[in-house]
């Protein structure tokens, strides 16, 4: 399900919900011309089943993206195309989780990619984060009372660049240490780095998957925050026996690789040097916008509310002062003009943990609409107070 399926909200009201690419972003002539040449070189390939590992030319392009941007050196057998990093998410807890599991998260998390933990019969276990990220500490505490009660902890679910929904990126301290206990404990990383490329001023530290020497990572990226989403092509690196049982699977098998036409279409879009570009624009307008965001923030809020400030990627996470419950601040702001999603989806425990948090993308709106925005969200909130 997408932001776009759950913003709610009356019928013209601002939609603050949206945690996706701007559409007038999206480089159509770009792509029209790039799906037609793929049709008319590799029609018979781009319309067919294909190869389980997915197109070959697309995994080529993406090998040496990696290797130029963060020296990773990967081999064939180490990247795999997927139906985006949800398709290799779930593909993930699929294969290599049992029933009764435990997988744990950041606290909080992604609200869709709960959603899809949860089709699964295993057991969610949160992990505060802070303005580093995912606290370590307190990841260690809950992998050794889990331990302690004969729970078996099997999967780590983090985004740790530029976070959805927090905005924050895990430090480059907190990495390794990760890692460290994901060895000490056999558990298994599912590092989502879609925001990876979506940064205003550096990069984000090293992948947690760079830092891995024992395998026990599998990373995923996409271009549905690159490029387009409704391409539905990402792609998962990991060792060559993770990659081959994704490529193994009877899912993979019966179906053949993920999205082949798309995937062709992105492989043509990238080989014509049009992808680095593309996201060199996105990130001026992104940053354009959360400047714009911040401004308003600043502008307009009442003492006391606080909310991050992120250094790429969608979001600001916006957090209210006791007794504050964002979803009264949504009702009043629902009949301002504006909506948004509560702090609830984002947590295992959603009433408890999220009653005072708002998620406020950037990335949708255009600037007066943020600026706006912001202004009735402020005013909702002073009514709430």
């Amino acid at each position: 399900m997408s932001d776009l399926q759950t913003g709610g909200g009356p019928a013209g009201a601002l939609p603050l919900a949206y945690g996706h690419v701007d559409p007038a972003l999206f480089p159509t002539e770009q792509l029209a011309e790039a799906a037609g040449e793929a049709l008319a070189q590799q029609g018979q390939s781009a319309l067919n089943y294909g190869a389980e590992l997915g197109c070959g030319p697309l995994r080529d392009y993406l090998r040496s993206k990696l290797a130029r941007d963060e020296g990773l050196a990967l081999e064939p057998e180490n990247l795999i195309i997927t139906a985006g990093a949800s398709g290799a998410l779930d593909m993930a807890l699929r294969l290599f989780t049992r029933p009764g599991d435990t997988v744990l998260v950041e606290a909080p998390s992604y609200h869709e990619a709960l959603a899809v933990i949860r089709d699964y019969p295993v057991k969610l276990a949160a992990v505060p984060m802070d303005g580093d990220g995912l606290r370590v500490d307190a990841l260690q505490r809950r992998l050794e009372s889990l331990v302690d009660a004969g729970e078996r902890p099997a999967l780590l679910y983090t985004i740790p660049s530029f976070q959805n929904p927090s905005g924050v990126t895990l430090s480059a301290e907190r990495r390794p240490q990760a890692l460290e206990l994901a060895y000490r404990h056999d558990l298994l990383i599912i590092e989502d780095d879609v925001y990876r490329d979506i940064y205003f001023e550096d990069p984000p530290p090293r992948s947690i998957f760079q830092m891995d020497t024992h395998g026990v990572t599998i990373r995923l990226g996409s271009f549905s925050k690159i490029l387009a989403p409704g391409l539905r092509v990402g792609w998962a690196v990991g060792t060559a026996a993770q990659v081959e049982r994704m490529a193994a699977c009877g899912l993979t098998k019966s179906g053949g690789g993920a999205n082949p036409f798309a995937a062709y279409v992105a492989a043509v879009f990238c080989e014509r040097g049009w992808l680095e570009p593309h996201i060199v624009g996105l990130r001026q307008a992104y940053r354009q916008r959360r400047e714009v965001l911040l401004a308003a923030l600043r502008a307009t809020m009442p003492p006391d509310v606080a909310w991050t400030e992120p250094a790429g990627g969608f979001f600001v996470w916006l957090t209210l002062p006791e007794p504050l419950s964002a979803a009264e601040v949504l009702q009043r702001a629902q009949r301002l003009g504006i909506t948004f999603l509560t702090g609830e989806p984002f947590f295992t425990k959603g009433r408890k943990q999220g009653r005072r948090h708002i998620r406020v993308p950037f990335s949708y709106l255009e600037l007066g609409d943020l600026t706006r925005g912001m202004e009735i969200l402020a005013e909702a909130i002073r009514q709430s107070a």
